[in-house]
């Protein structure tokens, strides 16, 4: 029985009309092909099967053309490149050949339009996808001695405008450029910004402006990752860029902006800021934002003011890479009534009295993290101003991750925090035993992330292992450890945890033998709810070296190798 047959069979015992059946039948044959995205050999297997499948699985396919870097499929990428060549205006192929590239004639006509499907374009991906192309075609493509700076240029413009005046289903634009880009790639995507910048509006009669591109309704997410050497793209390109884009995209929701900071550069950032400012402005529907710190208190507060000003009402996520002041996030905290999520690398310490009636009822979630830091703990930590938060927002908050513990923000934590359901702490042999009387206090926990530093292993004793194991609440299922412990102190901490855990996660287990699994299986006997084993690329290979293929057999547990430790935001 075909797929169709068995809809319409479905759609008879319903008794619906013929027209409505064949849309039934059509919707669901759509939805069905949209998990096939990540599977372009599947996908190109279904456009074969007739007219309806293939009109149908063809935007789809054609949604992410240049994502081939994942997949790692050259040929599909020598493809991409070809057929968006073949879509060009015959004016458009003419630039191409009169700068000496030969357009083969199989080239020419395309049966699809397959640039109006373009939902997903990331500048980094097709620049490499680019450079592939040019790298396996050059001889059949090239009439002279080739220029590759000139040929990237040239494919590169022409396919640029093509996009921007037909993919009106555009709704991710990724543009990534970083200082480990190839010299030739830079170049080549940003041949894109000049052009985008000086050709989107015009001037004609009577001062009104008319655009050559088509307005960027469905952009959706932004993600901008910008490091370069050239002063240029901090005070022309890049900003022209984002005060260009603010006039075209109305409707981004996810935002996700990158730039060095301004003491690592030598270039001057006041531009680029203000044209960011712009783009937030711009926006009807801001959900959420990750920028990082500019160093710079001035550019920090007009991003702050942009949000409170425009966004007030649809922004529910902040992030910072880097520094926030207290001041900062008080005002975010009051006037972002629907802010559900706030994470930084550190809050700076206020000086001033803040006033402590102030509630915050819709924050859920509060990380003060560096995940990228090898060692978290630090010394000079505003611990008031941490304490201060939690109480705000104590109401609603069911997420909670801090680099650091002590007495304030501990009580406070176990006063107020009455929610708590996630917990992240990176803790230290100081702050071992305080961490310990604190979690049995949490009796709504369900996920428990700790980390310590490398250099704390000879200070950690059994004992410690042993008052940790008992002290965790039996809410909790979900139990994540990057601890630098001996296996042995392991042992003794799995013989006195009586928790059932459905998820265990482990990293950094010192000397670890094929004994692990000899352990965690006396566990799993003990407490038969564990589902999922997560273990770093070590122990995965300790632990299948001896009882992972019996335990297959049993039917147990599921181990995975993670190579990061994975936490609650990072969903």
């Amino acid at each position: 029985m075909t797929f169709e047959n068995f809809i319409m069979k479905i759609a008879d015992k319903k008794k619906i009309s013929a027209e409505i059946r064949r849309n039934f039948v059509t919707s669901c044959l759509e939805e069905v092909l949209q998990y096939l995205i990540e599977e372009p050999g599947t996908l190109h297997s279904c456009i074969l099967v007739n007219r309806n499948w293939c009109r149908l699985a063809i935007p789809i396919l054609w949604s992410d053309p240049f994502n081939n870097l994942k997949r790692k499929q050259p040929n599909n990428s020598n493809l991409s490149i070809r057929t968006f060549i073949s879509c060009l205006e015959d004016s458009e192929k003419s630039l191409l050949m009169n700068e000496f590239l030969k357009i083969p004639e199989s080239w020419k006509n395309t049966i699809f339009d397959y640039p109006k499907y373009l939902q997903i374009f990331k500048y980094d991906h097709f620049g490499k996808v680019l450079e592939s192309f040019v790298k396996m075609n050059y001889k059949s493509l090239i009439e002279t001695k080739p220029d590759f700076n000139k040929i990237y240029m040239i494919i590169t413009s022409v396919i640029m405008d093509m996009i921007f005046k037909k993919s009106r289903r555009l709704r991710t634009l990724q543009y990534i450029h970083d200082h480990i880009s190839s010299q030739r790639t830079i170049y080549t995507l940003d041949i894109l910004l000049y052009s985008f910048n000086n050709n989107t509006l015009s001037e004609i009669g009577g001062g009104r402006k008319i655009s050559h591109y088509i307005p960027l309704i469905k952009l959706t997410k932004l993600k901008f990752f910008g490091y370069c050497i050239h002063e240029e793209s901090y005070t022309v390109i890049w900003p022209k860029f984002f005060n260009k884009l603010a006039k075209l995209a109305k409707n981004i929701q996810e935002l996700f902006i990158h730039l060095p900071s301004s003491d690592k550069i030598d270039f001057d950032l006041r531009k680029v800021y203000p044209a960011i400012a712009n783009l937030i402005n711009s926006q009807r529907n801001l959900k959420s934002i990750e920028i990082n710190e500019s160093h710079c208190s001035k550019m920090d507060q007009e991003i702050i003011n942009s949000l409170i000003w425009t966004q007030s009402n649809s922004l529910t996520n902040f992030k910072i890479n880097g520094r926030i002041r207290f001041s900062n996030l008080i005002q975010l905290l009051e006037n972002c009534k629907n802010l559900k999520s706030i994470q930084m690398y550190k809050l700076s310490k206020y000086g001033k009295v803040i006033p402590k009636d102030i509630i915050i009822s819709s924050l859920e979630k509060f990380c003060h993290w560096n995940p990228h830091l090898q060692f978290q703990y630090q010394t000079n930590n505003a611990d008031y101003e941490i304490t201060l938060t939690l109480k705000m927002i104590s109401k609603s908050l069911k997420k909670f991750a801090c680099s650091y513990i002590c007495d304030n923000i501990s009580n406070t934590i176990n006063e107020y925090c009455i929610n708590l359901s996630h917990l992240c702490l990176f803790i230290t042999f100081e702050t071992f035993e305080k961490v310990s009387k604190l979690l049995p206090s949490i009796n709504t926990l369900s996920y428990l992330y700790l980390e310590s530093p490398k250099v704390d292993i000879i200070l950690f004793k059994s004992n410690m292992l042993q008052l940790l194991a008992s002290s965790l609440p039996n809410s909790l299922t979900h139990l994540s450890l990057n601890l630098f412990i001996p296996m042995e102190f392991f042992k003794i901490f799995l013989i006195n945890c009586n928790v059932k855990l459905s998820v265990l996660e482990l990293y950094n287990i010192q000397d670890a033998t094929y004994k692990l699994s000899l352990y965690i299986n006396d566990y799993y006997n003990r407490n038969d709810q564990l589902k999922l084993l997560k273990l770093d690329n070590i122990l995965y290979s300790k632990f299948n070296g001896f009882l992972y293929h019996i335990h297959k057999k049993k039917g147990g547990y599921k181990v995975v190798e993670s190579f990061n430790p994975i936490w609650f935001d990072e969903k």
